[in-house]
């Protein structure tokens, strides 16, 4: 459990009644090994980082001469990479040791060997701590790779390595596995998601006042690669781009916003109806239809949304990336391809919270109707390698006083989806149905038991282009859910969630009409 200050705060809905009042949720860990006591523990992080950085140095200076660079210039220096994820440790560590006074930030020796020895657990931190935080924390480990050089793939140990020595060393709680997939899986799709985003703003041939604000609104993105810029004088220096110009933006990009009404109208007597409006931000990188690039993450769609009037501003988040793209026709009045696909997802409203992390195999196809006109179509399934729910539940009795019930469960399992979206001239119109099936993995009864969910996503759009830049649109949108619990002390939950949504969209960079699709 990283923590950030503000990024996430308790609500009202991360207690739960007991039979003696209200509880914090069950799992939030807080057990301690002993009283708290500065003097003797306080170093034992610092000095375990300072003894891996001195004795990374001897590989430094072995690549004070690096063999390779990368498309921007910039060596390949793994040790520089490792310490730097070393140091964000360490930052973390000490803002919650010195700043923020916390029990749990007092580690040493002992303390790393009881948790490697106790192995793993579920924790109960709050929803957005596990989908959110963790993996923003998890995009920093993975660009001080990345911006030392190290490419998607090599980057993805590193990333773990980070997650893994914090949960290890970096708090006396037990290691929990929900954090470390989390910060893994969520940091890598989330952090080459900022990296390739941060590249459409940065040049290295910008001079004055153009450079500038390349330069800030690029450490903003992506704050590690910033410092790197900053730390090597990159950020400083003219040299060349890359020589491939996809290096930088994709033969396709498109750059949306839309902003509008939102109501939702639950039809659960526990779930508030809510009206309000909302801010979405939306951005495909790469088209699976245009250009040559195959690789990871050439191709991905990042897609945020904040509530306005809901119980939280930030909303929903979700990244998808091409892993792997591969043709199955090319040319004529079709096209088609097959990829594997990387999904971090989050969906935190008063109505229901969702998110996982997702890899499905997706086939993609555009139907060519006309000059202006065209159909893509996506069909994709694959399974939920972890996902949180929240759990809904409805007690049928008095409950033992001693139960603290976390309100969501963390699962796994298998989803399917299949997407349509029609371009015709000024119009654009869509269509989404997925469904989830997802079974818990926190099987105790403090969590609710084993239970078996369905949860079916549905959503109509429509949206037609007023001028090259502006348009009108509006979604109809449909939550069901489908909830089993094994423990008689909890009725089963059945839930429908209808929403409605009408918005102006500012289309900022308009890529190509029918090159990839503006749903789910």
């Amino acid at each position: 459990m990283q923590v950030y200050a503000g990024l996430a705060s308790p609500r009202a809905s991360d207690l739960t009644m007991g039979g003696d009042g209200v509880r914090p949720v069950h799992g939030v860990r807080t057990r301690m090994d002993s009283p708290r006591t500065r003097g003797r523990s306080a170093p034992w992080l610092p000095l375990l980082a300072l003894t891996l950085i001195a004795a990374s140095s001897p590989l430094a200076a072995q690549e004070a001469e690096p063999l390779s660079v990368d498309a921007w210039g910039v060596p390949v220096r793994p040790v520089v990479a490792i310490g730097e994820i070393v140091g964000i440790n360490v930052f973390t560590w000490s803002m919650n040791y010195y700043v923020r006074d916390e029990d749990f930030a007092v580690v040493y020796p002992k303390t790393w060997w009881n948790n490697i020895s106790n192995g793993f657990e579920y924790d109960g931190n709050l929803f957005a701590t596990n989908m959110i935080d963790h993996p923003y924390h998890g995009s920093t480990y993975f660009n001080a790779s990345r911006s030392n050089g190290i490419g998607f793939w090599g980057s993805v140990p590193l990333t773990l390595a980070g997650s893994l020595m914090w949960e290890c060393c970096g708090e006396r709680h037990p290691m929990a596995f929900n954090d470390v997939v989390n910060t893994t899986l969520g940091g890598i799709a989330l952090g080459e998601a900022l990296y390739r985003s941060s590249s459409t703003v940065l040049s290295n041939e910008a001079t004055g006042a153009g450079r500038a604000g390349r330069e800030i609104a690029g450490f903003f993105m992506n704050p590690l690669r910033g410092f790197n810029r900053i730390v090597s004088g990159r950020m400083f220096s003219v040299a060349s781009n890359p020589a491939d110009p996809n290096d930088r933006t994709p033969d396709y990009f498109r750059f949306s916003l839309d902003a509008g009404y939102r109501g939702v109208n639950p039809d659960s007597e526990t779930r508030d109806d809510v009206t309000g409006g909302f801010f979405r931000f939306r951005m495909d990188f790469g088209s699976p239809f245009d250009g040559r690039r195959r690789g990871a993450f050439d191709v991905f769609e990042f897609d945020m949304t904040m509530y306005a009037g809901d119980q939280n501003v930030f909303g929903a988040l979700a990244v998808r990336g091409n892993l792997l793209t591969r043709d199955l026709k090319r040319g004529g009045s079709s096209e088609h391809v097959w990829a594997i696909v990387q999904s971090h997802e989050y969906d935190d409203n008063s109505a229901y919270q969702f998110g996982d992390q997702n890899i499905g195999l997706r086939v993609e196809s555009l139907w060519k109707l006309g000059a202006a006109s065209s159909v893509v179509t996506r069909i994709q399934g694959g399974a939920i390698l972890f996902g949180t729910l929240d759990s809904a539940l409805q007690p049928a009795g008095d409950l033992p006083s001693s139960w603290n019930l976390r309100p969501f469960d963390y699962t796994t399992g298998l989803d399917g989806r299949i997407e349509a979206e029609a371009h015709l001239g000024r119009f654009v119109g869509g269509a989404t149905w997925r469904s989830s099936w997802m079974t818990s993995v926190n099987h105790n009864s403090l969590n609710g038991g084993s239970a078996d969910h369905w949860v079916h996503q549905g959503r109509l759009s429509a949206n037609f282009r007023i001028g090259r830049s502006l348009g009108l649109g509006g979604d109809f949108r449909v939550w069901l859910r489908n909830s089993n619990y094994s423990i008689g002390l909890f009725e089963d939950v059945q839930e429908t969630v209808p929403e409605i949504r009408i918005f102006g969209t500012w289309v900022i960079v308009p890529g190509r009409d029918g090159a990839s699709p503006t749903v789910f």
